[in-house]
């Protein structure tokens, strides 16, 4: 099975981004909310919107194999942050709230936190690495290079990194007139079998394993005796980074330059992923292995809401899904959406799309 068909399974249909009362299924069973305050890891939704793309590209398209290697990139680093999740559950009390991949601005720019935990004591800020073979920090020359199968792979050096997103979330709460409170910040390797090595031995406190984690956690909260914020403030700056937490909202189309034309449109099988089915006697039909859907329009709006964006019209809709009559259009949209309000009359009419409103399809 190929990559994009493992993303339609899963990413689409586990994703609380988008389906309300569905998990993100990591394979752990463990209640956070018995151990800590969590704000729970979603899947990122550029991932989702590559996902959907590459579903809807010729496989020959010149810009597909550029696709892949961000998609892969995107997921790595996805799958490396859920591996230290299950180590964040080791935390033995509830004096944590942590936040996952939020981006908050300040003077005009946007920073972008993989993991951030507060305290009223202190404030760690996580920056997650999936890298497989060895890692060398670099000080010298400010890079951390990766060597793997003999072939060396030099990137930004996430200390540097680290200590900017410190400088800005420092600059946020002080915008904001919090009070001071020590902000550190670790760079956590989460594949267990990476060699880690540097020119630089202090930096042995800033790099970490995944599983030294609640260890590490253990002693700065050791360190750090004296509360720099009353209950009511950590409140505070929590209901502020929920208020003011902007995700990344690429345009996919622009960004990788793709023409709308180059979209393949209709409804994909349910079950062999042929594209596209027929619409027939109410059912969605494959005529490839004969699977009837009912609801098979549902995963193929998610991917025009995740391509386009989450407005559409009758006719775009009938387009997409290739169909041909107005009425049936008007009917998937009022039984899919049940709590969209149209805007505009007759054909200019444009419909919004909100997945979370929608429950797991049934066929």
């Amino acid at each position: 099975m190929s990559i994009i068909k493992i993303f339609d399974r899963e990413m689409y249909w586990k994703s609380r981004t988008f389906l309300s009362g569905i998990e993100v299924d990591t394979g752990i069973n463990y209640d956070w909310s018995v151990e800590m305050n969590v704000n729970e890891r979603q899947i990122p939704l550029t991932l989702l919107k590559l996902s959907a793309i590459l579903g809807r590209l010729p496989e020959d398209y010149s810009k597909v194999p550029l696709i892949k290697e961000n998609l892969a990139k995107i997921k790595a680093g996805y799958n490396g942050e859920k591996a230290i999740d299950y180590q964040l559950g080791y935390l033995p009390h509830k004096d944590y709230y942590i936040f996952y991949d939020i981006r908050l601005e300040v003077n005009g720019r946007y920073f972008q936190i993989d993991t951030l935990i507060l305290t009223n004591y202190f404030i760690l800020i996580l920056e997650v690495k999936n890298v497989a073979g060895s890692v060398n920090f670099d000080t010298v020359f400010n890079q951390f290079v990766q060597t793997k199968n003999g072939v060396e792979y030099a990137y930004p050096d996430p200390i540097l990194q680290l200590n900017r997103q410190e400088t800005q979330l420092n600059e946020w709460l002080k915008k904001n007139s919090f009070p001071p409170i020590p902000i550190h910040g670790l760079v956590v390797i989460s594949n267990p079998q990476t060699v880690i090595s540097a020119n630089n031995a202090a930096l042995n406190k800033k790099v970490i394993h995944a599983a030294s984690l609640p260890i590490k956690i253990t002693q700065f909260q050791n360190h750090f005796q004296n509360s720099m914020m009353t209950d009511k403030e950590l409140r505070k700056i929590i209901r502020l980074i929920k208020k003011n937490d902007t995700p990344l909202n690429l345009p996919i189309l622009q960004t990788y330059k793709i023409n709308e034309d180059n979209i393949l449109p209709g409804v994909r099988c349910e079950k062999c992923d042929h594209l596209p089915v027929v619409r027939d006697y109410g059912y969605w039909n494959c005529p490839k292995c004969n699977r009837k859907s009912k609801s098979g329009h549902i995963e193929a709006l998610k991917d025009y809401y995740l391509i386009f964006g989450n407005t559409i019209t009758s006719r775009k809709l009938r387009d997409f899904l290739i169909i041909s009559s107005p009425s049936l259009a008007t009917r998937l949209i009022s039984q899919s959406f049940p709590y969209a309000k149209p805007i505009g009359n007759n054909k200019g009419r444009i419909y919004t799309l909100h997945f979370d409103e929608i429950d797991s399809p049934k066929t």
